[in-house]
């Protein structure tokens, strides 16, 4: 393209705008000497402005935030040729329109899937080494435990078990070898026993996995089919003194079960995502001592460079280049849309 692409970014509110548009992503849209074209006004557009305002549009990156790219934004355009997410899941933004018109889709996701991945291996370690017994945060109210704890485990002699193996787990592997593992286990519908062997892995059904793993990540995509998969079976076959970690949605877990199981004190429980944010004070995990909560972060670190990496992914778009962060229609569909899960969850009730 001779000219620069006509590039909208679709925030819906100026608190995205300042928290993406920033930083090295600025930089690099001085560097390539593009205009990027955001929503300045500090309110939200119906989607009836967007498909007015983005008509001309050759790029388009969508957020947290922004309308579903579907008939009627897409109404009014006959130039779009690629969609970049400024974020994680594509799934609640693009639709079958979007790539029955050939437009190609990106996603920062690897980005935040790392910072994920960092995330998940220090709560990993806290909840290993009994951070929440042991080590005192913040304020020091209380006097910290001295001596020997015949609990504390390291890795080199668990079993580690990940449900789901999108970006955030392949991430989680990688950082795990160094520690030596005694053995990781994996559940997903979309590796066979082979694939997971050759990375290192063993291939395990959903109910083993909780059986045999001393720490169990649960990664899966928020999807409608993995609400509330792990149930009341498989937290009571969890071992005792293990350590389970989510990271990726609360719907996951049935909440009812995994309260019921805590209280036994059995093993830890290390939660990032809940099933109201920000948790109410009077939530039943506040007074857990066997769990460790964290506000909901483990993605954040790197989203300064979010629109930075997708900038790139434009520029090599228009320059004929391979993209390297292209997300098919296929796996699109099997990404987190919490506003798909709690749509269910309301037909349910």
């Amino acid at each position: 393209m001779a000219d620069a692409p006509k590039i909208y970014f679709m925030n819906q509110n100026q608190t995205t705008l300042e928290w993406f548009f920033r930083g090295p992503s600025v930089a690099k849209a001085e560097e390539l000497g593009w205009e990027i074209n955001v929503n300045d006004t500090g309110e939200a557009r119906t989607p009836e402005q967007w498909a007015e305002i983005v008509a001309d549009a050759d790029a388009i990156m969508t957020t947290w935030g922004s309308p579903k790219l579907d008939e009627t934004i897409l109404a009014s355009n006959d130039s779009l040729q690629i969609v970049a997410h400024v974020g994680g899941s594509v799934a609640p933004y693009v639709s079958d329109v979007l790539f029955e018109r050939g437009v190609r889709v990106c996603t920062a996701n690897p980005l935040m899937a790392r910072t994920v991945a960092e995330h998940c291996i220090m709560l990993m370690l806290m909840g290993l080494r009994r951070a929440h017994a042991k080590i005192k945060l913040g304020t020091r109210s209380e006097d910290m435990v001295w001596g020997r704890d015949w609990e504390v485990r390291v890795p080199q002699d668990c079993r580690i078990g990940i449900w789901g193996f999108g970006d955030t787990a392949r991430w989680v592997l990688e950082m795990l070898r160094p520690f030596e593992p005694m053995e990781v286990l994996v559940v997903s519908e979309h590796l066979s026993e082979d694939d997971a062997a050759e990375k290192g892995m063993r291939k395990v059904e959903f109910d083993e996995l909780f059986e045999q793993a001393d720490v169990v990540f649960t990664l899966a995509g928020m999807t409608v089919a993995n609400t509330g998969r792990v149930g009341a079976k498989q937290l009571a076959a969890l071992k005792d003194g293990s350590v389970l970690i989510n990271v990726g949605r609360a719907p996951l877990i049935q909440p009812d079960a995994l309260i019921e199981e805590l209280r036994k004190g059995r093993w830890t429980g290390i939660f990032d995502v809940f099933e109201k944010e920000p948790m109410p004070e009077d939530h039943p995990f506040n007074n857990m001592d066997n769990v460790i909560l964290s506000p909901h972060y483990a993605g954040t670190g790197r989203d300064a460079h979010y629109m930075e990496a997708m900038l790139e992914e434009i520029d090599r778009f228009f320059k004929g280049e391979e993209l390297q962060y292209e997300i098919r229609q296929s796996r699109a569909a099997q990404m987190t849309d919490m506003g798909a899960v709690r749509e269910a969850q309301k037909e349910e009730k």
